[in-house]
């Protein structure tokens, strides 16, 4: 039987390990940090995973993630509940307050499992993890070490096998690199004499301030699970065991907006927001906790027809990241971790397909998202920018681009099947040029527009914005 070494052990590093189980492989997980706790209701507390900077800021599964738990691993789906993951569809929710409703769309491929404290996400994968027969995680194993045998290809490492900080080596027909953004991998491809993989870096940061609440009943919904507020954005979601979270996020050139940091100034100007105050009105069960984004980024695997090495393909952030304004990540992770698999099964015993495989898969599935999301952030990025200096509109309102964007999100809040399809670009069921380029679509869009003011959640301008700020 094949075996194969996954480095990383957070959820998309699990999930990958449980779909090579699924085609035959006996697989290895090393992981850098200790191991969950026992029980769901512990993993908030007592789990750390120190080399995972996020590890206390809120994660969302998008729809798209869920149906593919639910197709390809559905014991992770089954371990989401058992941890106590509520089921939530933001698109009926917003459905409800369209002028003409629903109009009897069906919105219930938008359903998700969300549980918003990421403790208790990554629970469910891993407890699926140590259930599965073929799969061992060991814990504590950083890897320090690539080990490399005969080349396949003049010129290029094969990777056989990694060493840990311990000194074991533990060897595989397959390497994958699943330790995220700070994945040591790429200077170890260098030291293994191989070329170190080019980063493509694109840097719109945003900084991340988010407190967690209880109560017997969850917030209503009225407004999105991610609104735009002039300087700021407001996200809000619904999670595990009572709790929900409120996450205020905004440019780190605002000097200004850290003062959210304090409590009470967090709660005072989210109580600002119409849409948004009674988010504040549960118990608060923790403090503000900031996080700053690091740039988006892409490392190229094989460049020019040559990979960096053979024998190691990586997947999810190890491959690419992106800021988390949008809550893609762990979705994105999971779709790479099903493309990247289905596409070298049956061929791990020849790793130069398997490069190949891997290259032309990543390049057709997964960088169009990476690139769809980085397109998010250049447009609001400025925006933000430009509300807090008290400029104008930073982008050309006749740019094509501009205005589609602009147009589906308006036309969206006025139309039951427009919302649909902006549901399914949310979710990440679809590009956005993969919607709007259907027959009718891009007509309806317009037409729903034209007949609507600029949708705009409410609240403060800058100047009451900085009065709230102190």
């Amino acid at each position: 039987m094949s075996k194969a070494v996954v480095i990383g052990g957070g959820p998309t590093g699990l999930a990958t390990a449980m779909l090579l189980a699924q085609q035959g492989l006996q697989v290895v997980v090393l992981d850098r940090d200790g191991a969950a706790p026992d029980e769901a209701v512990r993993a908030w507390d007592d789990w750390e995973r120190r080399s995972v900077a996020q590890f206390r800021q809120v994660h969302f599964l998008q729809p798209c993630g869920r149906a593919v738990l639910e197709e390809r691993l559905p014991e992770v789906a089954d371990q989401l509940v058992a941890a106590g993951a509520v089921r939530f569809n933001l698109a009926e929710h917003l459905a409800r307050n369209l002028p003409q409703g629903s109009e009897d769309v069906d919105f219930s491929a938008f359903e998700t499992l969300t549980t918003c404290r990421r403790p208790v996400l990554e629970f469910g994968f891993a407890a699926a993890a140590r259930s599965c027969p073929d799969v061992e995680i060991r814990h504590d194993s950083p890897v320090s070490e690539l080990v490399t045998g005969p080349e396949v290809i003049d010129g290029v490492p094969h990777v056989i096998g990694v060493k840990t900080k311990s000194g074991e080596t533990v060897s595989g027909e397959l390497i994958v690199d699943a330790a995220g953004r700070r994945t040591p991998v790429p200077a170890l491809v260098e030291a293994a004499g191989g070329r170190r993989p080019p980063e493509r870096s694109e840097d719109i940061g945003f900084v991340y301030n988010t407190r967690y609440y209880r109560a017997p009943h969850p917030p209503e919904y009225r407004a999105d699970l991610l609104s735009a507020v002039g300087s700021f954005s407001v996200l809000t979601v619904p999670g595990d065991d009572d709790c929900w979270s409120v996450t205020l996020y905004h440019s780190p050139n605002d000097k200004a907006m850290r003062k959210v940091r304090d409590p009470e100034v967090f709660d005072r100007v989210v109580r600002s927001l119409p849409l948004h105050a009674h988010w504040v009105e549960g118990e608060a069960i923790t403090d503000v906790i900031s996080m700053a984004s690091t740039a988006n980024t892409t490392r190229q695997f094989v460049v020019d027809g040559r990979p960096c090495a053979t024998g190691l393909v990586p997947v999810g952030d190890a491959w690419g990241f992106t800021n988390p304004s949008i809550g893609r990540g762990i979705t994105l992770g999971l779709k790479h971790a099903v493309a990247v698999t289905d596409s070298i099964s049956g061929i791990v015993d020849r790793p130069a397909a398997m490069a190949n495989s891997w290259d032309e898969v990543t390049q057709m599935q997964a960088a169009p998202w990476h690139d769809a999301t980085v397109a998010f952030d250049r447009l609001r990025g400025p925006e933000v920018e430009a509300h807090r200096l008290g400029r104008p509109d930073p982008h050309d309102p006749e740019d094509p681009n501009v205005a589609g964007a602009r147009a589906f999100y308006t036309a969206s809040h006025h139309d039951a099947r427009v919302l649909a399809w902006f549901s399914e670009v949310r979710s990440c069921y679809s590009l956005p040029m993969d919607v709007l380029t259907r027959p009718g679509v891009f007509e309806r869009v317009i037409e729903v527009a034209l007949a609507n003011p600029p949708y705009s959640t409410p609240g403060p301008d800058r100047s009451q914005l900085e009065a709230l700020l102190v």
